[in-house]
Order: C-alpha cells, then structure tokens, then sequence
C-alpha cells in the first residue's frame, strides 16, 4: 500500500513551543557565549565585517574553495579583495597540493569552509597558512554547533562566521566571533532591515509545522501562507526565507531583530545536536551507501544536511516535490567570479549533489517517507 503523502518543508519549521514564555539558556554555548561576537542579519555580512577588520589592501586575495555558495564570493568582492580558488576533493576536503599551487604574492588569507558540518582538516590548513603567511577563516554558515573533537568549529581562526538561520528555525541571523585580540572588533551593527520583520516571518514558520503535522488542515494552511510570503512553499528553492546570493551594501550594516536574538538564545544545542545526528543516521541506513558523499558522521558533527548524488538534480527535485518533500536546489549555480571549466570536480558538485532535510522536528516516519521517495528515485536513475 502507498505510505500517506506527507509534507516536508525544506527548512525546519517553528514549533509552537518555541514562542512560550522563557529565558535565554545559561551558560550560552560557542558561538554565542564568544567574549568577542557581533550579530547580524546575515552570515554574509558577518563575513565581510569580519574581512573588513583585518585591514588588507585592496585587491588583496583570499583563497576560497571553488565549491562554495557565491554569498561568501560576494562578500570578499564587496570588501575590496579578490577571491582566488582551489579545488576541492569529491569527498569535499581541500585538494592541498592545489591550494598551494593557488597562493600568490597578493595572497593574504584562506576560507575554510566546514562543509554540511563537518570539518575541514584544520591542522593541516593551519599548517598551510603558517607557511605561507596567511590568516585562517572559518566559515561554520553550515556548522552551527559542530566541533572537531573537543573544540567547537570556529575557535581556530581569526575570525569565524555563523548562519543561524540554517540550524535553528529563526528567519535571519549570523554571527561574527573574532578569536584574535590583535583584530579589532566591529561596533555594534544596527536595526535589521525593515523589510525584515521576523514578528511577520514567524506565522509562515508556524504554518510549515501545521502542514507537516496535520495534513488534513493543508489547503487551509496554504491559503493562511499567502498572507505571509516568508513560509517557503515546495520548490521555492530557498533555505529559511532570504536570498543566498545578493549583498546588499544597504543591508551590510543591519543585526538581528530581538525576536531572533531570543529564539536563538533558547534554543538547546545538545538536543539540536542530538536530533540532527540521528536523523542523520537513521537516513543514511535506509539509503544506499553508494549515493552519500559523507556516509559517516564523525563525532561532534551537527550536521546541516545529507548530501547524496544524483544523475538528474533538477529532474529529481520535481520528482519529489510531487510528493511532498520540497528540497532546497542546493549551491547550484556557479558564481561568475569562479572560472568556468577550471574545476570539474566542483562542476560535478553543483550539477549532482542533493542536500536531504536531516533538521529538527522530523520524525522517523518523516525520514522513512523521504528515504522511501528518494529510493525509488534512486531505482530510476541516481548516481
């Protein structure tokens, strides 16, 4: 018998429990509780702050993985630098004899980005920087919350930057932490943007969790979300509810609404862990192996997604909107910053990697569903 037809939003909704009243958790985990952290509307804008402060000469380089989501491309041009690329392995670690093929007189820093959640190998980047002079960044957009052993990511840069909005179900939000004293500290960003409203964001978050939990309220629910266009509907494309590819200079100065600040605060990184990681393995054991590009998940990983490959990425996303489960299309597009043709192991990324929903409030059945979907894809032709 065909399971129930569900629906699964591609990013995590808002629980109901979440707007109850309550306190910030104490002690804050990292990044929050960093003695040097700025918060701002986006990651993004945490980056080029961040890159701001190291007072760099303009046209100066910063090395970026050609595998990237063009919003940190962005920020390094609008901060006066030039990216410069390497490659990076299938497996989504850095090709270092590449990187040190990539390094130039003008090179000044490397962005390393922790990909999904897992980290980079950043004894070995440390190491590369220390030859050549560099200052390491940790881009942890998709790391909230995850450590490499003992340390969270983050900790070892000079500065490092977080999305919060990819971890926990808020509509905005990055952080900046500046780990190096000898760097200074950005004053205080302002007001967010005031088309940014996250008291008019938050009903089109509760109504992705009505859709998922009770199914027979769907229409209802659809009709209520158009009054607030911020809930992501199947196929949007789009994580949370902002545009990973525009900086805006208007907007680069902007921090978080208060409402943000607050959910952020209470959320319970042990329990985000906690959910993530077994939603994680619980996937990856009804999928098969073959397809996953990180089949197994190192201790201390929060991840953000689980990526698989596909043969018909766009062909596959349809597929499974069709049946309920809208999946984000997934660093698609090449930035025009990044030479074309000049890594084809990045190209493959784009144009095949899949990035499943392993977030917070998804039950095993949910899982089950989306396995079962993405099986029978699978069986007509992923790779």
């Amino acid at each position: 018998m065909a399971a129930t037809k569900r629906f699964l939003p591609e990013s995590m909704p808002l629980p109901f429990s979440a707007l109850l009243p309550g306190r910030a958790r104490s002690p804050a985990a990292f990044p929050f509780a960093a003695p040097r952290c700025r918060w701002y509307f986006l990651g993004r804008y945490a980056l080029w702050h961040g890159l701001r402060s190291l007072r760099l000469n303009e046209g100066d380089e910063v090395l970026i993985p050609a595998y990237n989501s063009g919003a940190e491309v962005e920020a390094v041009i609008a901060a006066g630098l030039s990216p410069r690329f390497f490659r990076v392995h299938p497996d989504l670690t850095p090709d270092l004899s590449d990187l040190q093929k990539a390094v130039t007189s003008r090179t000044r820093a490397l962005l390393a980005i922790h990909y999904f959640g897992f980290p980079q190998p950043l004894s070995e980047l440390a190491a590369y920087c220390a030859r050549n002079g560099l200052l390491l960044i940790e881009d942890c957009s998709p790391a909230l919350f995850s450590r490499d052993g003992p340390v969270p990511l983050g900790a070892a840069g000079v500065f490092s930057i977080f999305c919060l909005y990819k971890m926990v179900p808020v509509p905005h939000g990055g952080l900046l932490v500046v780990n190096d004293p000898e760097i200074e500290l950005p004053a205080e960003p302002h007001a967010p943007p005031p088309s940014s409203d996250a008291v008019e964001s938050l009903p089109g978050m509760l109504l992705k969790g009505l859709e998922m939990r009770h199914p027979r309220m769907l229409r209802w629910a659809r009709r209520k979300s158009r009054r607030h266009p911020a809930a992501p509907r199947a196929g949007d494309g789009m994580v949370g509810v902002v545009d990973v590819e525009r900086f805006l200079p208007a907007d680069a100065d902007s921090g978080v609404s208060v409402a943000v600040r607050r959910l952020a605060l209470r959320a319970d990184p042990a329990r985000v862990v906690q959910a993530r990681r077994h939603n994680y393995r619980l996937l990856g054991s009804l999928l098969p192996q073959e397809i996953q590009v990180l089949p197994e998940l190192p201790e201390g990983v929060c991840p953000l997604f689980l990526p698989v490959l596909v043969s018909d990425k766009p062909g596959t996303i349809g597929s499974l909107r069709e049946k309920g489960i809208a999946l984000y299309a997934y660093w698609s597009l090449r930035h025009p910053a990044v030479p074309d043709g000049a890594f084809p192991e990045a190209d493959h990324l784009r144009a095949h990697l899949l990035a499943l929903p392993v977030y917070q409030g998804l039950s095993p059945e949910d899982i089950e569903y989306l396995a079962e979907a993405v099986s029978r894809e699978q069986a007509g032709g992923l790779t």
